[in-house]
């Protein structure tokens, strides 16, 4: 409204000012007319004027002469200067003015608002302004909660996916980078790193590129709800399970290879009269699907299949498992062909269940409630892992993608700690997060140098990366140190997400809604500062060089300087002072 008021009074200002200037330019002609016209004494008077007119007019051929003389003569006009106590007084007095207006709009717009006037701003907006908030001078910011930058600056949006039917579950399929003798090949750019996998729980299967382009869509085949996605973690044979309520687990082996025209397809488009396409703005790469085995988790204690709660491919000493984990506490292991191995205890505590696997390279992480551990698969034993100092659930275990020695472990109130596992069984506490830098229920994943978090619960979620460059500081260098919150963005609620790193690319994040209806395919793109490796034989390089080409010299001039004395055993000495000089003196 005081905007409104005073661009209204600067229209009417400006509408002033054309009017004088109007008024100005319409009489000035006539006056000027007026004084150069004869006066009505007669013509004589005309012709006096005429003849002095004349006569200035022969005055006004030197008057530039005089009027440059002046002009010379005359000092420069000087720049207006003060000193600089002036000069901050006049700055400090144009601020005050400037402060006394801005308080003069807000006291308006205050009474505009509490009057009821119809501001032409949205309701809410209006709201906020009349609410009681706490004084912002009061608040206190924790430099250990504020992020040090900006999500925008790394985390970027690729694809969102909408879909037609609500989707369960998302996990990335890892792919092999696909390298290619020729140069020209485009083997390598066109098939992608990873394929994006998404589940609905009556068994449809669809998979997608990193660019939100739909690859293929297959039927499972199972006859309850799917419950569990899994994928396998290497990148030498592309597998995904899923396992259903009933405990059965189905295994589809995926093919992706690189798309081609057949023969005819070639011929076909040599002999068209239509317009081309290039075949490279299609659909690079050509993904099948085939149904591979089918596994049945064994029933339980009381003769009824448990509850399915968890599922992973794992893999150990070039071995390929399949491990489900139930609601009995219990892991059923599969080998790759189907084969059931075993069915091992995995807790000690009456009625826990498993409530995740997760396996990184080797090693195959369990937790359940208080308990977590890990599973040697070949041997079946369970090694449960006590650590000093840590009470509590673990609600999330994940393995460093770095450093497998080293585990992440979040508990119930969202604290994460970080513990380094030796001889995996001993543990000892590395790190451990301020509380209140996460919040439960939370969600891990390791890639190069940070950790990710997903907080979920409440009206929405939020995601966030945490530098692990604190891990194994003093006390005295982390209360210099900034915030191990390197950004924090806040979404909407999420159902299930999944990352896939990426080797000198930025890596792969895929965020599932709520009701499972979208999906969003994100690349973050944040590396880790390593210094330029020194070389502690540098400064020592020069000199060596020199003493080894002087040495090789030395050593042929040494040789060669044989060759002309004679250097051998039985050659014979040259006497130069009986020869030469006793010559010299008879010439």
């Amino acid at each position: 409204l005081a905007r409104q008021g005073l661009e209204a009074r600067a229209a009417v200002s400006m509408t002033l000012l054309r009017i004088f200037t109007f008024v100005v330019a319409t009489l000035w002609p006539l006056l000027v007319h007026a004084e150069d016209a004869c006066p009505a004494t007669g013509p004589d008077a005309c012709r006096a004027d005429a003849q002095d007119s004349v006569a200035s007019k022969g005055k006004a051929k030197a008057a530039p002469r005089v009027e440059a003389s002046l002009e010379a003569s005359l000092p420069e006009a000087s720049e207006p200067s003060a000193d600089l106590i002036t000069q901050e007084v006049n700055e400090l007095e144009a601020f005050m003015k400037l402060c006394q207006e801005r308080i003069g709009l807000l006291k308006e717009l205050r009474h505009a608002v509490s009057s009821g006037f119809n501001l032409s701003i949205p309701q809410a907006h209006a709201r906020v302004l009349q609410e009681k908030l706490p004084l912002l001078s009061e608040i206190l910011l924790d430099k250990e909660l504020a992020p040090t930058a900006s999500a925008d600056d790394y985390l970027i949006s690729k694809a969102v996916i909408p879909q037609e039917n609500a989707v369960s579950f998302i996990k990335f399929l890892p792919l092999r980078n696909t390298r290619s003798s020729t140069p020209s090949s485009t083997t390598q750019t066109s098939i992608p790193s990873a394929l994006l996998v998404a589940v609905q729980a009556d068994g449809n299967v669809r998979l997608f590129t990193p660019s939100g382009e739909m690859v293929l869509s297959f039927f499972a085949g199972h006859e309850n709800p799917v419950a569990h996605l899994a994928v396998s973690p290497s990148q030498d044979e592309y597998m995904l399970a899923t396992g259903d309520a009933s405990g059965l687990i189905r295994v589809h082996k995926v093919n992706v290879r690189q798309r081609r025209l057949s023969k005819e397809q070639k011929q076909a488009r040599r002999s068209s009269t239509e317009e081309k396409v290039s075949q490279y703005l299609g659909m690079q790469v050509n993904v099948t699907a085939q149904f591979s085995r089918q596994l049945q988790v064994p029933s339980g204690s009381d003769g009824e299949v448990p509850r399915l709660t968890a599922l992973t491919l794992a893999s150990q000493q070039g071995s390929k498992y399949f491990v489900a984990g139930d609601a009995e506490g219990k892991m059923s292991i599969f080998t790759k062909n189907g084969t059931f191995k075993a069915k091992i205890d995995a807790t000690s505590t009456p009625g826990a269940s498993i409530e995740g696997l997760h396996s990184h390279l080797s090693n195959l992480l369990f937790r359940a409630g208080t308990e977590w551990g890990l599973v040697d698969l070949e041997k079946l034993e369970v090694r449960h892992i006590q650590c000093p100092k840590f009470e509590g659930n673990v609600t999330a275990a994940i393995m460093d993608s770095q450093q497998s020695s080293r585990v992440m472990v979040a508990d119930d109130v969202g604290t994460i700690w970080v513990f380094k596992i030796q001889n995996k069984q001993d543990c000892k506490v590395e790190h451990r997060f301020a509380r209140g830098i996460t919040r439960a229920p939370l969600d891990l994943a390791s890639i190069r140098g940070y950790t990710l978090g997903l907080e979920t619960g409440g009206q929405g979620s939020s995601v966030l990366a945490l530098n692990l460059s604190h891990i194994g500081k003093r006390k005295a260098d982390l209360a210099q140190a900034p915030s191990p919150v390197v950004w924090r963005r806040s979404r909407g609620p999420v159902r299930d997400w999944a990352v896939h790193k990426r080797y000198q690319q930025g890596d792969l994040l895929a965020f599932l809604s709520e009701d499972g209806t979208e999906i969003e395919i994100a690349e973050l793109l944040m590396s880790v500062y390593q210094a330029p490796a020194g070389d502690s034989f540098g400064n020592f390089k020069l000199p060596v060089i020199a003493v080894a080409i002087v040495l090789v010299l030395g050593y042929h001039y040494v040789k060669q300087k044989g060759k002309f004395t004679g250097g051998g055993a039985g050659a014979k000495k040259y006497d130069w002072d009986s020869s030469d000089f006793s010559a010299a003196l008879k010439n």
